[in-house]
């Protein structure tokens, strides 16, 4: 998309009004309220919560976010995201591990119950290789 120098040319002339001390960007003439968007919170999957950040903090992300081109509530929402996909993957990560475990558990028991199966059978058969009577039925 070609870029459109005269509008370009006319919001760098007016960037001082629309700064935090400009008419426009406090002057109610040049100020309309914004109507709730339920539709477009909905339409995202978005929900609104309340959350107390320290002022540092919250300095803090905005810097981030400004430097990551962004506001800084998507840059929260992306960290929030970003845990939650990790936990959720160290979680699927343990269940795996313990899944894992529990199986060669579980293998280790048949072979023991294989074997213990196996020497009951043998000592009920006969003499065994060490001379050891049989055992009786």
């Amino acid at each position: 998309m070609p870029i459109n120098h005269d509008l370009l040319a006319r919001v760098e002339a007016t960037a001082d009004d629309w700064g935090p001390q400009g008419p426009l960007g406090n002057d109610p003439a040049h100020a309309r309220k914004a109507e709730a968007s339920r539709g477009t919170d909905e339409a995202l999957g978005l929900h609104p919560i309340s959350i107390r950040f320290t002022k540092e903090l919250v300095r803090d992300l905005k810097a981030i976010a400004q430097l990551n081109g962004m506001g800084y509530q998507p840059l929260i929402r992306e960290i929030c995201q970003r845990f939650v996909d990790a936990e959720k993957k160290a979680i699927l990560r343990d269940q795996a591990v313990r899944r894992k475990e529990a199986l060669e558990r579980d293998r280790e028991l048949e072979r023991q119950a294989e074997q213990a199966a196996a020497a009951v059978e043998q000592a009920q058969s006969g003499p065994g290789d060490n001379g050891t009577p049989r055992l009786a039925a």
